[in-house]
């Protein structure tokens, strides 16, 4: 069955683009309005502010995010963990846009914000991070210490790829990619003998 998609899941689809590229602060109503070839009173009527719709495009995020991490759901965390890592760096790597978006959220967050929409998926993943240590007595912090530098080296290697492929050939990004595949798989490996 297909989803039918109505005018405020397009406005989110245009404003994640915009916000990924051009963060919070570089994106317009106007703007915004004229990707989606309408007025801004259009998108004030879905969503009433600017700040409104980018919570709702990184709540979107999130969702999409936490779904993905249950949708490789199996009985060996190693394996969910192994299969989810992979699968997210292939994605990440083939449309790059919601790590741009993190990207641009994580440079435009206030500390003193009341929602952090991105929460429930750094919690889903500290929770298999956890099931996957061998450790009893691994911390959430000791799991968010690990997986937060696995998922920035995907998220830091996607959003340059512009810059790899000027610097060294179009099909550095390619050829890199056995180097991070092996590298995910060598900081499981670490995490589920107990050597971090």
């Amino acid at each position: 069955m297909n989803k039918s998609f109505g005018p405020r899941d397009v406005y989110i689809a245009i404003a994640s683009r915009r916000f990924g590229s051009d963060g919070f602060h570089g994106t317009s109503l106007a703007a915004l309005a004229k990707d989606a070839g309408v007025t801004k009173q259009a998108l004030l009527h879905f969503f009433g502010t600017k700040e409104r719709l980018y919570a709702e495009v990184l709540n979107a995020l999130a969702s999409r995010l936490c779904s993905e991490v249950e949708s490789f759901s199996d009985s060996d965390p190693i394996k969910h963990l192994t299969d989810y890592l992979l699968k997210f760096a292939q994605s990440t790597l083939e449309s790059p846009q919601d790590a741009r978006l993190v990207v641009r959220a994580l440079l435009d967050s206030d500390p003193s914000a009341r929602a952090w929409p991105m929460k429930p998926y750094l919690d889903k993943m500290n929770t298999l991070v956890i099931a996957a240590s061998k450790q009893t007595s691994f911390s959430e912090e000791e799991a968010r210490g690990w997986f937060f530098p696995v998922l920035g080296a995907v998220q830091y290697f996607a959003i340059s790829s512009t810059a790899i492929s000027g610097m060294y050939g179009s099909d550095a990004q390619r050829d890199l990619w056995p180097q991070l595949e092996h590298h995910i798989k060598t900081s499981i490996m670490a995490l589920a003998e107990g050597r971090i």
